[in-house]
């Protein structure tokens, strides 16, 4: 039942995402779902369930697609009717700045805008693009001038499309500016605990960054926090031309690994106790790392798992999954649709979930040790799943992804482990620090080398033509 619930309200999302619907739309879904239910009544009894099951299908769609009408993708934005022109507004910083190379991107919370001698009241975001200094902070209360742009598509060099504005309005976004004025007004308008936990994720990375040189700094807070943009155009396409993007994203794996070593470090108090302190530990991590699609989806799942398992109840990783997936899309139903991070994360999943297990038996040949076999199965499942997406979105068809995900994977959990250790240490003493970072880089340089191998083997990557999205679709 709950499976049938779920394929139909991912088909609900689906179509309110691609077809304009009203209510007039949504009525006739609902009489269809009450023909469906009356009609069992005139069956015979061995062929209700079918129908039954149909029904909780089109029960689905209706749920589905009903949230999707009054999602905001078909909200109209306050910030309409100052759309390409120059305003001067006042706001807040609502997360964390994200720091690129070139420049700063930050989600400001507008409050009030002026025009002439009047001041607007408004309630809504935009990203404004800044240089990287000066450097400002989550909860900055800011003036800016800025002239509201609606974000188009952007068009690669082979002639593919990322909605750049569908991405923005899954964060409650219509509106951006690229050449920003700010001045800071003041701090400390933000949540506590985000603050706090913000503060600490900063402080931590430049703990990394005094004991670690680059680039390996950066791909080791790329692992324990999600945090890729600093490593640089030039590695994250070798990531991208190596299949393994995927250790620089909070997914299930990191999140996993965090988990056990939470819950490892409370194992000396009280069980239940512990066990909440975990469970409340995850959820922190989850927010400090930037609270990405893909990394809640990993964190609620290694929840559910743990209350599971505290509960000694039985779980079933599928339903799970189903569950998850709602939870998620109920109260942002654009994730599916228009969040690449969300739609690969669930992807690899369905991987790991439903296609590892047919592929593991055909693999008896390669040994256990070192967990080798999983992951070879896992690799080769998770690429099953997610390959025409890729190709789709991004046209590199990666040959070399499983041998190299197959000799980096097996070192992350310690690579993670020392590297947190070396920052903790770095609270205490730089000198200290060095003792556990002399490991982690070893570690570190290892996988980087193995990339950049990997990445300049010739016919290692093949690029296919925009063509290739019409045999795909």
């Amino acid at each position: 039942m709950l499976i049938s619930f779920v394929f139909g309200f991912l088909c609900g999302i689906t179509t309110g995402s691609v077809v304009s619907i009203s209510i007039g739309f949504i009525v006739a879904l609902v009489i269809s779902a009450l023909i469906l239910f009356g009609y069992k009544f005139f069956i015979e009894e061995n062929s209700r369930y079918i129908l039954l099951l149909a029904f909780v299908f089109m029960v689905g769609i209706v749920f589905g697609v009903g949230r999707m009408y009054v999602s905001d993708l078909y909200t109209e934005s306050e910030l309409s009717r100052f759309a390409n022109q120059k305003i001067w507004a006042e706001g807040i910083i609502v997360s964390e700045p994200d720091v690129r190379e070139n420049n700063t991107k930050l989600t400001i919370g507008l409050r009030s805008i002026f025009v002439g001698t009047t001041t607007v009241a408004v309630r809504e975001k935009i990203v404004v693009t800044v240089p990287i200094h000066p450097e400002f902070r989550y909860g900055d209360k800011v003036k800016i001038s800025a002239t509201l742009k609606e974000p188009t598509k952007i068009k690669s060099e082979d002639g593919r499309t990322f909605d750049y504005g569908g991405y923005l309005r899954v964060r409650g976004v219509w509106f951006t500016s690229s050449y920003t004025t700010v001045d800071l007004i003041s701090n400390g308008h933000g949540s506590v605990v985000k603050s706090s936990l913000f503060k600490i994720k900063k402080t931590f990375t430049e703990s990394l960054d005094n004991a670690l040189p680059e680039p390996e700094s950066s791909l080791l807070s790329g692992l324990l926090l999600g945090a890729k943009q600093s490593l640089g155009k030039e590695i994250l396409e070798e990531f991208q031309k190596t299949g393994v993007s995927h250790i620089v994203v909070l997914s299930g794996y990191n999140i996993a690994i965090v988990a056990n070593s939470i819950m490892n470090f409370f194992r000396f108090l009280p069980k239940n106790l512990s066990f909440g302190l975990g469970a409340v530990g995850i959820v922190f991590f989850t927010i400090l790392s930037g609270g990405g699609a893909s990394a809640w989806r990993a964190s609620i799942m290694v929840l559910v798992a743990l209350f599971a398992k505290r509960m000694n109840r039985d779980y079933k990783i599928g339903r799970v999954l189903g569950f998850t997936i709602v939870l998620m899309l109920a109260p942002n139903p654009l994730l599916l649709a228009f969040d690449p991070s969300f739609q690969l994360s669930v992807l690899a999943t369905i991987g790991l979930i439903f296609v590892s297990p047919y592929v593991s038996p055909y693999l008896v040949w390669i040994t256990e040790k070192f967990g080798l076999r999983e992951i070879v199965s896992s690799t080769i499942a998770t690429q099953i799943t997610v390959l025409p997406y890729l190709i789709y979105n991004m046209g590199v068809l990666s040959l070399v992804s499983l041998p190299v995900n197959v000799l980096i994977l097996g070192t992350i959990p310690l690579a993670m482990f020392l590297g947190f250790a070396t920052g903790i240490a770095g609270f205490l003493s730089l000198y200290i620090s060095y003792i556990p970072a002399f490991f982690t880089y070893i570690l570190l340089w290892y996988q980087l080398t193995v990339v950049h191998i990997g990445a300049n083997i010739p016919f290692g990557a093949i690029s296919l033509p925009d063509i290739y999205i019409f045999v795909l679709k």
